[in-house]
């Protein structure tokens, strides 16, 4: 599941069974300090890990390799309606990806009909993509 990648990479940790407070449900905390102050960015890193224990709203397959689930809720929390943009060098990081790593994942994403198109702008730094009708939900 995400969420157990999540917080084997130290960015959530689960509540014991005892403390959680619905039936059947997980409860999660977030180690990211960040997280905590009103700082920019703040909303997307909220959906994201809304989603990272939920359906990712950019629909991948469960049997996707983690690198694509990752990649798909990263383009998730920069897109409203059905397109995105973001900054390269962040999605990157984000991804933990080199910008070649992240191209074949697009492209991966794009065959896979997740997405209908993307390119990257380089004289702006920016990744542009606009996803398939239907694929992408609010929380």
């Amino acid at each position: 599941m995400p969420w157990q990648e999540l917080e084997h990479a130290g960015w959530l940790r689960c509540l014991p069974a005892g403390m959680t407070k619905g039936q059947g449900g997980v409860e999660a905390q977030l180690l990211d300090a960040d997280a905590l102050t009103p700082a920019p960015g703040r909303t997307s890193r909220a959906r994201a890990a809304h989603w990272a224990l939920h359906p990712a709203p950019l629909a991948v397959a469960r049997a996707a390799p983690p690198a694509i689930q990752l990649t798909a809720l990263v383009l998730a929390a920069h897109t409203g309606a059905d397109t995105g943009r973001a900054d390269a060098d962040q999605l990157t990081r984000l991804c933990a990806m080199s910008q070649a790593q992240l191209d074949d994942l697009f492209d991966r994403l794009l065959h896979a009909n997740v997405l209908e198109a993307w390119n990257c702008d380089d004289d702006a730094g920016e990744v542009h993509w606009k996803a398939r009708p239907g694929h992408q939900r609010e929380p």
